[in-house]
């Protein structure tokens, strides 16, 4: 019971903390991109947009084991860190006029400093810093999942909330929404010597008025457990769309922007393992495609 106790707690202060985290990295970007214009924002944003997806995908499954009848509890947290490679850290970008209409080499929101384009009269136009440093991504994301019926296990992803500290509401609330399911392919083939499954989940992840996301992701799973240990894999196809909503203000103008990006079809190969002690369960992945992404999870279960 002590166990659990701590589990639960520990749960919910990694998700405060992460939460408080994730809500300062966005407060950020909201007010860089809001000094972008649309054709430089989607360069600059759309290695975010990749990387972020990769991530709200991620820690999906545990194993591909769905039993036909009996309860089956799981409520956990999965943190995930997608890794940023070095050409996602710069783009060619386009100067605003009247400076040169030459596309230069400046950095994303993963790179360093903004380009630095000269002008006439001695006046410069510097293009924005990134502003989330490092080699990778993190997240995190409450998990439960209920089942089965069937063969059928519903999994879900919520979570609702201001950031800690955003009195002024700059960034205003993150809301996060997600549901799927997993069903036992296995069940079909008698005596089959491994567990297979398929899985559907379709996630919303909302930053207030300024970001608006939807993440895809349909694959198979397939794993083989002996007393305690599961090692598990899984193939999966995805995709990520995020609107982002704000306001241009340069050159003496004032512009509404929306604009709608998209990673596009991606596919991605898992493989990881977990480890079961008594009602805790805890498990870690690694998973190839356009970027790569490691994940570990802690939970309680049934």
């Amino acid at each position: 019971m002590k166990s659990m106790k701590n589990a639960v707690s520990l749960f919910f202060a990694t998700l405060i903390i992460l939460l408080g985290v994730a809500g300062n990295s966005f407060g950020q970007l909201e007010n860089t991109i809001e000094q972008l214009n649309g054709d430089n924002t989607k360069g600059y944003l759309q290695p975010f947009v990749n990387s972020f997806g990769h991530n709200l995908n991620s820690g999906l499954y545990r194993t591909a084991h769905v039993s036909t009848i009996g309860l089956h509890l799981y409520v956990g947290l999965v943190g995930m860190a997608t890794f940023i490679p070095e050409e996602d850290k710069t783009y060619m970008g386009t100067p605003p006029l009247p400076y040169s209409q030459d596309p230069v080499e400046t950095a994303t929101v993963f790179g360093g400093e903004g380009a630095v384009v000269p002008g006439t009269g001695g006046l410069k136009y510097k293009f924005q810093n990134g502003q989330l440093q490092g080699d990778l991504v993190p997240f995190a994301v409450p998990q439960i999942e209920v089942g089965s019926i069937l063969g059928t296990m519903v999994k879900i992803r919520y979570f609702s909330g201001k950031i800690p500290g955003d009195t002024d509401e700059n960034v205003g609330k993150i809301t996060l929404t997600g549901y799927g399911i997993q069903h036992s392919l296995s069940q079909y083939i008698p005596l089959f010597p491994i567990s297979v499954s398929a899985g559907f989940f379709y996630q919303t992840f909302d930053v207030g008025d300024f970001i608006s996301t939807k993440a895809v992701s349909f694959g198979f799973q397939v794993s083989k457990s002996i007393p305690m240990l599961t090692v598990y894999g899984a193939a999966a196809w995805e995709s990520t769309k995020m609107d982002v909503s704000y306001t241009f203000e340069g050159g003496g103008i004032q512009e509404n922007i929306g604009l709608a990006l998209e990673t596009g079809t991606m596919f991605r190969l898992t493989i990881g393992a977990r480890l079961r002690l008594g009602f805790i369960i805890l498990n870690g992945d690694y998973s190839l495609g356009n970027q790569n992404t490691a994940t570990v999870g802690i939970g309680l279960g049934i």
